[in-house]
């Protein structure tokens, strides 16, 4: 009887693992959609900050979107093909994941682009 119990333990992983799929590629995408909403909240840009006197609020917000959001944007969408391999995700679920993505490679190409030139 242990066997048929281990079974029962490995299937009730799996789904767990499958319950919250679509989620984790959207939590990848928070460092970006929270870096933005500080980004439109930190105007104007060129203000020192007193910790930091060498740095100025602009350069802070390149190095964010620069260093910070592109690996955790390709995390998600490496993520979401995973998931999407694995099964189990809705289709509404895939669709919010996707734009979600799609609107975080927006807003890094926006900020990289309008501050390099």
């Amino acid at each position: 009887m242990p066997l048929a119990e281990e079974i029962v333990q490995v299937n009730f992983e799996q789904q767990s693992f499958r319950k919250g799929a679509g989620w984790l590629s959207l939590r990848w995408c928070l460092p970006c959609l929270l870096g933005f909403l500080a980004f439109l909240f930190s105007f104007p840009l060129d203000r020192q900050i007193s910790l930091w006197p060498c740095l100025s609020i602009a350069e802070i917000v390149v190095m964010w979107f620069g260093l910070i959001t592109p690996v955790t944007t390709l995390i998600a969408i490496v993520t979401l093909i995973k998931r999407r391999r694995a099964g189990g995700m809705t289709t509404w679920v895939k669709l919010l994941a996707g734009t979600v993505i799609a609107v975080c490679l927006v807003i890094n190409a926006f900020v990289i682009l309008g501050y390099g030139g």
